[in-house]
């Protein structure tokens, strides 16, 4: 499940907090990460339920997933930065091809920023 981290993080959850809403232990969680220990099936339902995915998400290897990596920053950014806060709200179901378009409007907006 080489997908579970980077749509973890793409959702602002720790290893802890996912282990703690699927019901295992955050070893267990760290263990399905690496890929040293796999879920059974009830447990790989819940883990694709707490993130909002489905479980053939999780298991392959698409573009969506290398896009959750990219977009996690940007969702951490808005996290942190108190004139990005409303937006967090707004982005945190979004979906990657809308963060990307957003924070391009708002680089370009900071740019004009700039110019002043």
């Amino acid at each position: 499940m080489k997908n579970l981290r980077s749509i973890r993080l793409s959702r602002g959850m720790t290893q802890k907090e996912l282990a703690s809403v699927v019901g295992c232990s955050d070893v267990s969680m760290s263990n399905y990460e690496r890929g040293t220990q796999s879920p059974d099936i009830q447990t790989l339902q819940r883990i694709a339920d707490a993130l909002n995915v489905s479980t053939d998400e999780l298991l392959d290897h698409n573009q969506n997933h290398l896009e959750a990596d990219d977009s996690w920053a940007f969702r951490e950014q808005m996290r942190n930065n108190p004139s990005y806060r409303l937006l967090f709200k707004a982005a945190d179901k979004a979906k990657p091809e809308h963060l990307r378009a957003a924070a391009a409007m708002l680089k370009s907006l900071e740019g004009d920023n700039d110019a002043d």
